[in-house]
């Protein structure tokens, strides 16, 4: 799949999805791997990993269509699991109410 569509995807997954999403959430990386056809990389007892859904996301933050807040992950004790961090991505007030295309063809 091309980037605009990705990108679109994307940006129209923001929208439905108001408070946001998070980069390593399984369930967003499976959807995205089926709608754009970007391959997954599995671990032993981790989570499934996007690469493309990853650049993706940087390129929308290096546009100023999307921002990103840093997001430590917890196990159900409150301690945090290792020193890993992700990223929460919410739209920008500019590319809530239109579409906007990041690559040009």
């Amino acid at each position: 799949m091309m980037s605009k569509p990705r990108y679109r995807w994307l940006l129209n997954r923001l929208r439905r999805q108001p408070g946001g999403l998070e980069e390593c959430s399984p369930d967003l990386i499976v959807e995205y791997s089926r709608a754009t056809g970007a391959k997954m990389l599995y671990r032993l007892n981790d989570y499934p990993r996007c690469p493309q859904l990853i650049r993706d996301f940087g390129k929308l933050v290096q546009h100023k269509l999307v921002v990103r807040k840093r997001s430590f992950l917890y196990d159900l004790n409150g301690s945090m699991v290792g020193p890993r961090s992700t990223y929460v991505y919410r739209l920008t007030p500019a590319a809530e109410n239109f579409t906007t295309w990041v690559d040009r063809e």
